[in-house]
């Protein structure tokens, strides 16, 4: 299981977001969930970074269903430990807010 240095804590979100216009697929799909990581200080700081990439890629926040230290998270299936964690570790290792696959769905 990922454990961050104490240093480099990594917080993670649970977003239901929309596509702005002026996004990339503005118009081609109405929104859709994603994962989000980045490294914090804390969940506000945390909620604080994943506000302004989501802002940056004209994308909104239509919810958040979470904000939470990414440290001993038990996952189902050790496919699934290994690909969150090592999402978390890149996290870590940077300054920037990384994703998860973009699970969308179309407008109606």
């Amino acid at each position: 299981m990922f454990h961050p240095a104490p240093d480099r804590l990594v917080y993670w979100a649970n977003v239901e977001f929309t596509y702005e216009p002026g996004s990339k697929h503005y118009g081609e799909f109405e929104g859709g969930y994603v994962y989000c990581f980045v490294q914090a200080t804390d969940a506000r700081d945390g909620l604080e970074q994943f506000q302004l990439e989501f802002a940056s890629r004209k994308l909104g926040m239509r919810f958040v269903e979470f904000v939470s230290l990414y440290a001993d998270i038990p996952w189902q299936t050790e496919e699934d430990q290994d690909h969150y964690d090592s999402i978390a570790a890149l996290a870590a290792a940077s300054e920037e807010v990384v994703f998860d696959s973009f699970e969308v769905y179309e407008r109606r």
